[in-house]
C-alpha cells in the first residue's frame, strides 16, 4: 500500500510540468469537451503505467549492485536537478478560451492521441529507466516485483488523476482561468524535483566520504 501511495504522489508532481500533452489535453479540452481531452491524458497515463512497470521490472535484479546503485542515483540526481531548473524557469504561454468552439470528438481517437505523444517522446524512456533506478536503489520501500507493480499503478493513477483534476478546475473557472495559474504550478513541481535532487545528492555525499570515489 505504501509504494502505491507512493507511486500516486510520484505520478502527480511528473505530470504538472507543462508539456506537450498537458498543452493538448486543455486544448481538446475546449475543442472537443471534458470526455475527449481526458481521454489524451488517460492514453498518456496507461503509457507511464507501462514504461514504470516495465523498467521497475527489468532493473529489479540489477539495481542493487552498489556500482550499478551509485550510477543511477549520480544519472538521478543531474536528472532532477535539470528537470527542476526547467520547470521553475518555464513559463506557459497564454491561452485564448474564447476562441474555442467545443466540437464532439470520439474517445478512443483521443487516447490515441496521448498514446502515441508519448510513445513518440524517446526521453520517457530514460526518465523512466532513470527514474526506476533511483526509487529501487534505495532498497527501504521497493524492493520485489510485486511492490514495484504497486508503485507504478500508482504512477498511473496518479497522472490520470492530474489531468481529470485539471480539466475540472480549468472547466470550473473556464472565464477567470490564468495561464499564471499552470506556470505556478510548474514551479512548485521544479522545487519539489530540486528537493529530491538534492536528497539523492546528499545520499551520494555520503557515500563518497564513506567509501571514497572507486
Amino acid at each position: 500500500m505504501v509504494a502505491l501511495l507512493i507511486g500516486l504522489l510520484i505520478g502527480i508532481i511528473i505530470s504538472i510540468p507543462i508539456g506537450p500533452i498537458n498543452v493538448t489535453v486543455i486544448s481538446k479540452g475546449f475543442k472537443q469537451g471534458f470526455g475527449s481531452a481526458f481521454a489524451v491524458g488517460l492514453g498518456a497515463s496507461i503509457m507511464d503505467f507501462f514504461y514504470c512497470a516495465a523498467t521497475m521490472v527489468g532493473l529489479s535484479a540489477i539495481v542493487h549492485k552498489i556500482e550499478v546503485n551509485v550510477i543511477f542515483q549520480v544519472i538521478g540526481f543531474l536528472l532532477l536537478l535539470y528537470l527542476g531548473i526547467r520547470d521553475i524557469t518555464t513559463k506557459v504561454e497564454v491561452f485564448r478560451y474564447e476562441n474555442y468552439v467545443p466540437q464532439n470528438g470520439r474517445f478512443h481517437s483521443a487516447f490515441l492521441v496521448g498514446v502515441f505523444m508519448y510513445i513518440s517522446n524517446p526521453t520517457l524512456v530514460a526518465f523512466w529507466i532513470t527514474l526506476s533506478g533511483v526509487i529501487q536503489s534505495s532498497g527501504t520501500i521497493i524492493t520485489g516485483i510485486t511492490q514495484g507493480a504497486l508503485f507504478a499503478l500508482g504512477v498511473g493513477s496518479g497522472t490520470a488523476l492530474w489531468y481529470y483534476s485539471l480539466l475540472k478546475a480549468i472547466f470550473w473557472k473556464r472565464d477567470s482561468f490564468k495561464a499564471e495559474t499552470l506556470t505556478l504550478l510548474s514551479r512548485i513541481s521544479g522545487y519539489i524535483m530540486l528537493a529530491f535532487s538534492a536528497y539523492i545528492g546528499y545520499e551520494l555525499l555520503n557515500h563518497f566520504l564513506r567509501h571514497g570515489i572507486r
